[in-house]
């Protein structure tokens, strides 16, 4: 019995030593897709998620809000060779204490939100767009300033953007 109650604790206890995301939707580094230059000013589990929002001196999102977003991206897509893409392209990244962003992450589904495989100009074209894109405002509370999570979601209908989410 007592080895049996060992080795359950050992069990236990090596996986508590795995690494693990804080909450669903966490983008922790990763050496092969992320540039050394893009720096969180906190600690991993310190950044907070899109919704968290800052205070009303120094609100969270994008300078000028969506209108000025949306005007910076549709601005610079050219619409591409494939006219057939249909869905939703989702661009998950990470904006830093410093309204710099990385961390970029790309996800691709259809209208029915099962994975599809966009023609990968018009995904890499909405990948650099968004990395571009420089008027993010970090979370702001008592005065400091958080990395956040923030995602777009591109529909996306005959290679169109119809409309960016949220």
């Amino acid at each position: 019995m007592k080895p049996l109650i060992l080795l359950l604790l050992f069990v236990l206890a090596a996986g508590c030593n795995q690494g693990h995301q804080q909450d669903v939707g966490d983008i922790p580094f990763d050496q092969a897709m992320d540039g050394p230059e893009f720096k969180l000013c906190g600690h991993e589990s310190s950044t907070k998620q899109y919704y968290v929002r800052g205070s009303s001196l120094l609100p969270a999102g994008y300078k000028g809000e969506k209108r000025a977003l949306e005007k910076a991206v549709l601005e610079q897509y050219a619409f591409p060779v494939s006219a057939s893409e249909n869905g939703y392209v989702t661009i998950r990244f990470v904006v830093n204490c410093r309204g710099e962003s990385g961390r970029f992450r790309v996800e691709q589904m259809d209208f029915n939100y099962q994975p599809v495989r966009f023609d990968p100009g018009l995904v890499q074209q909405l990948l650099e767009i968004t990395r571009k894109l420089d008027g993010w405002i970090p979370v702001g509370r008592d005065g400091r300033t958080y990395d956040f999570y923030q995602y777009l979601t591109f529909k996306v209908r005959n290679g169109q953007i119809e409309k960016i989410l949220p």
